[in-house]
């Protein structure tokens, strides 16, 4: 018989207790927007949409980011005031009780994992959230009907999204002013 101890906790353990928190908090805060990112690694959110983040967080946003590499550091991305959490086991959408009002999906994560490129096209199709693309290439299926979309950085998010990318390991200077999206838009039936 093996027991666990603290220090060698069962990973599928860990990530069911993960969920639940996540679900759970969904339930407690329904009253409050809430933002959900999917991206690989933090120091991808933090360059690309760092700013955006910050500023929902500070304007009263539930902002959860959902990260596939958990070997990273999180410290940046609470730097900008969200929630970390493991992709692996939240990656089924549909399953989620609550859906987010906006939702944030790194191109390259829709292109490792064809899984995330269905969800988005679902989310969209159901009309349950505004979906924003970031990165270079954006897969094929949610280009009908997406359009360029910026976010200007306020003042204290600019500040505070340097600090992150220092953490990160990133260059903190300069910082754009302006972050890039592609913003998309329901998918016709």
């Amino acid at each position: 018989m093996t027991l666990l101890t603290q220090d060698h906790p069962d990973p599928s353990a860990v990530e069911a207790r993960e969920v639940a928190r996540e679900r759970a908090s969904s339930r407690r805060n329904h009253l409050r927007y809430r933002l959900t990112v999917m991206a690989t690694t933090p120091s991808e959110v933090v360059e690309f949409c760092g700013g955006w983040l910050f500023d929902h967080a500070m304007a009263g946003w539930d902002v959860s980011v959902h990260i596939l590499d958990r070997g990273a550091s999180t410290v940046p991305l609470e730097i900008l005031g969200t929630r970390v959490l493991d992709l692996r086991p939240s990656h089924a959408l549909c399953t989620w009780t609550q859906w987010p009002q906006s939702l944030a999906i790194s191109a390259d994560l829709c292109h490792a994992d064809e899984r995330f490129q269905r969800a988005a096209a679902a989310a969209l199709r159901a009309r349950r959230a505004d979906v924003r693309l970031w990165g270079s290439q954006y897969p094929e299926a949610l280009e009908v009907g997406s359009a360029p979309d910026e976010h200007r950085v306020s003042n204290a998010a600019l500040a505070f999204k340097r600090r992150a990318l220092r953490a990160a390991g990133l260059p903190g200077d300069p910082v754009a002013a302006v972050e890039y999206f592609r913003f998309t838009q329901a998918l016709p039936e």
